[in-house]
């Protein structure tokens, strides 16, 4: 029995030997073509007032791969990936003035400029089949999500409160940090003076993620990401080679409870949280080394 317990330790381990011996190593770095996809908020037209553009980030990582065959195998990535969107809001919205003792409500044209720039640990796994000097991979990732900010500004313009008194147009900065920023909270201690219902008000210059939030409604992005990968490589040599892939997230990577709508408010003028789907698309660029 201890001869047949031997033998059967010796065989898997020569197996596993054997497997971490047709595992190749590798490294990657690249960039990042990526955007915010998702649903619009609408005037009272029909037309959008929200867009995503592209913005440009990069990869870098290692990478794992065993071959079943001469042609086909599977791979493992390990990269630190960086992607987000530039973000624009542009027409009809609100904003509320708090001062010591009460607050006013302002109608008007708000535009917001914001380029966002999300960090992941991303973790491809992928099927890979060869075809001469070309490989064909599809597969899944998940990501966690290790950074997120953005930056940008805030023009409010054709401003009136309830008792129709006009407001000075404003502009603010943008400084978010969607992890870690608090609500309410203003991110520099330079301030400005603007004239609401005959009273003035010492605004803040720079506002953070979550200004005009009276509480707390958890972060804006949500940590977890993940979605399907497809893609193609040109190998140079036997280890240099070049690819280009598709990355589209299946998950939803905003927060509903803190996804706050800006054409307008609710009952009461209650603060209004968008019940929608935003995902990451990414068209990702690389050169890679396998030893």
């Amino acid at each position: 029995m201890n001869t047949i317990k031997s033998v059967a330790t010796v065989s898997l381990l020569l197996f596993f030997i054997s497997l971490q011996a047709q595992v190749r190593y590798g490294f990657k770095t690249g960039l990042n073509f990526a955007k915010i996809t998702g649903p619009s908020e609408l005037d009272a037209a029909g037309v959008s007032l929200e867009s995503w553009k592209n913005v440009i980030g990069f990869h870098i990582g290692a990478t794992f791969s065993h071959k079943f065959t001469d042609k086909f195998g599977l791979r493992g990535e390990f990269l630190y990936s960086k992607m987000g969107g530039e973000y624009t809001f542009d027409g009809p919205s609100y904003r509320t003035f708090n001062y010591t003792g009460g607050s006013s409500y302002a109608t008007g044209h708000s535009k917001y400029l914001i380029n966002i720039s999300n960090a992941y640990l991303d973790i491809p796994v992928m099927a890979f089949a060869r075809a001469g000097d070309f490989e064909f991979s599809a597969g899944g990732y998940i990501g966690l999500m290790v950074q997120s900010s953005g930056e940008g500004s805030l023009f409010f313009s054709g401003g009136k409160t309830d008792v129709n008194i006009p407001i000075q147009d404003t502009e603010f900065f943008l400084s978010y940090n969607y992890k870690k920023d608090d609500p309410g909270g203003a991110l520099s201690e330079e301030t400005q003076i603007v004239r609401v219902d005959n009273r003035n008000l010492e605004l803040p210059k720079t506002l953070g993620a979550y200004y005009d939030y009276p509480e707390d409604k958890g972060q804006f992005f949500n940590n977890l990401d993940y979605g399907v990968i497809g893609g193609i490589s040109y190998f140079l040599t036997s280890s240099l080679y070049a690819s280009v892939r598709l990355q589209y997230g299946l998950a939803d990577i905003t927060n509903n409870k803190a996804d706050l709508q800006k054409s307008a408010t609710g009952e009461n003028r209650a603060l209004v949280f968008r019940d929608d789907t935003d995902k990451n698309f990414v068209i990702q660029a690389s050169v890679g080394f396998s030893f």
